[in-house]
């Protein structure tokens, strides 16, 4: 059952706080229905009247590969623990494949939300925001769930055939794992900028440019896409740091410019940074001369993850024979571990403001 009211905000308060900082903006005004264009298909058979597609929020983004407008067609959940269960996703997921294949074709839904110039696309994006933090099942276990000791029965699996999507159209899933995993990015942006470490404003997201995928786009500060909000590791590029000094009246340099790599796989072995350095290598980031700080977003890393980190920098200096400038400079380099943030707001106090 869908929980509404003040616990239905709390998705829109972590939703609001997250994209921001990605430089996602929202396109068009929130909570409003539009009218369904395909009721043979998606009016259910017992509803009398007209029928109409929900639209939380759109968020919009410049696609850096895509040279495109992606527009995000939100479902925000707010659910506790014992909420989040196939049903519920099977029933929002169907939900939102007839709501963006409306969305495509609908006047009204074009007049309100798709506000910007050029080409365009438009997605589903599921948010799904456990507010009682407590929920610590792996969220795609539901798509596959594996079978349990014995012989007992395999659980109730969500049925993706019953989800219909449109030719040429993507639903994307926030889970509570990847929720976590952004506000902790989000909690150490903002306590670099605090520190002076960190720009508050002039910084992007990075994209190699590819084989088979060039940047099409010359914006200095890109945002994130959420394929890469969703990738193993995500990489900002940022512009030096500045600060007034008092006694020489002007604006100095306090910290360079640089990239920061936030890691979301637990370092489980050298191997998975040795890969990660030969990425960074390619990318041309990772030359003997960029400022480049590694940081840990994901809660759940390894308990030699620090063993591993050291031990692939040792190889890959030996494997590339460094010369002894090249070789200090990698070594210096380390990782730092983001404390793990979860977002807990009490719903008595947001009832206040609902």
């Amino acid at each position: 059952m869908a929980e509404n009211g003040p616990i239905e905000e709390l998705a829109k308060i972590v939703s609001s706080k997250i994209f921001e900082r990605f430089k996602w903006s929202i396109s068009g005004p929130c909570d409003q229905d539009f009218g369904c264009i395909d009721e043979e298909n998606h009016k259910p058979l017992d509803k009398k009247q007209a029928h109409t597609h929900p639209v939380d929020v759109v968020f919009s983004y410049k696609d850096p590969y895509l040279n495109k407008t992606i527009l995000l067609n939100t479902d925000l959940k707010s659910y506790s623990k014992g909420s989040i269960n196939p049903d519920m996703i099977e029933k929002a997921l169907t939900s939102l494949g007839y709501t963006i294949s409306c969305a495509q074709y609908s006047p009204e839904w074009r007049d309100k939300y798709n506000i910007c110039v050029g080409d365009s696309e438009v997605r589903g994006l599921l948010f799904v925001y456990n507010h009682d933090n407590d929920f610590e099942h792996d969220f795609y276990d539901f798509f596959d769930p594996p079978k349990p000791a014995g012989r007992k029965r395999k659980p109730k699996a969500v049925k993706l055939d019953n989800i219909k999507v449109s030719d040429g159209q993507q639903i994307h899933i926030i889970e509570p794992k990847s929720i976590s995993y952004m506000l902790s990015i989000i909690a150490d942006m903002n306590e670099l900028i605090r520190d002076n470490q960190f720009p508050r404003e002039e910084y992007g997201f990075y994209y190699p440019q590819l084989t088979y995928h060039k940047v099409i786009v010359t914006d200095d500060y890109l945002p994130a896409t959420i394929e890469s909000l969703t990738a193993p590791f995500l990489i900002i590029k940022h512009d030096a740091v500045y600060s007034y000094d008092r006694e020489l009246q002007k604006e100095v340099e306090v910290y360079p410019a640089g990239y920061v790599v936030y890691y979301n796989r637990p370092g489980s072995t050298d191997m998975e940074f040795y890969y990660l350095f030969d990425l960074l290598t390619n990318y041309q980031i990772l030359n003997g001369k960029n400022n480049i700080r590694i940081r840990i977003a994901t809660k759940d890393r390894n308990d030699s993850i620090r063993s591993h980190f050291k031990r692939a920098l040792q190889k890959y200096a030996f494997d590339w024979n460094y010369d002894d400038s090249a070789k200090e400079k990698l070594l210096s380099m380390d990782i730092y571990l983001v404390p793990t943030v979860k977002e807990f707001y009490s719903t008595e106090s947001t009832s206040w403001d609902y």
